[in-house]
């Protein structure tokens, strides 16, 4: 009887360890990117932009999440993806007959430079369609 329970017990903390253990970055580490970005200012042609709310980006894999939370918790969101190159990131809204949410100098193909970046803040700039240079400033989030 004590050995059944022994493995019993036995049995039940190896699960709760493989369990607790698990991965939390589906496919992959993905660096300093995964997780939730909030752009703290977004600037064009040097001037704030003034938005109702608070966006937030979100990497995990290849999947890109942007959200903008508004006054009593009201979200909206959109999904697309995102790639990284030599100082470069690629942001982009695959179906374009599909409504996205819309970010002030944000098309359906982003093409962003990473101008400055560290473990926890980030700057990057995009030049738009219209010619406008828009600047964000994003900081991880806990």
């Amino acid at each position: 009887m004590r050995t059944a329970r022994r493995l019993a017990l036995t049995a039940v903390v190896m699960m709760a360890a493989v369990v607790l253990t698990g991965c939390t970055h589906n496919d992959g580490d993905i660096g300093i990117w995964f997780g939730t970005w909030h752009v703290e200012t977004i600037t064009a042609d040097g001037a704030a932009v003034d938005v109702d709310g608070d966006y937030f980006f979100q990497f995990q894999s290849s999947v890109f999440r942007v959200s903008l939370v508004q006054e009593h918790e009201q979200s909206v969101e959109s999904y697309g993806t995102w790639s990284e190159g030599d100082g470069t990131m690629t942001i982009s809204f695959p179906d374009a007959s599909v409504y996205y949410l819309y970010v002030p100098g944000l098309e359906t193909v982003n093409a962003m430079t990473v101008a400055r970046q560290s473990s926890s803040r980030v700057t990057m700039t995009h030049t738009a369609g219209d010619g406008v240079k828009y600047v964000y400033e994003l900081k991880k989030q806990p």
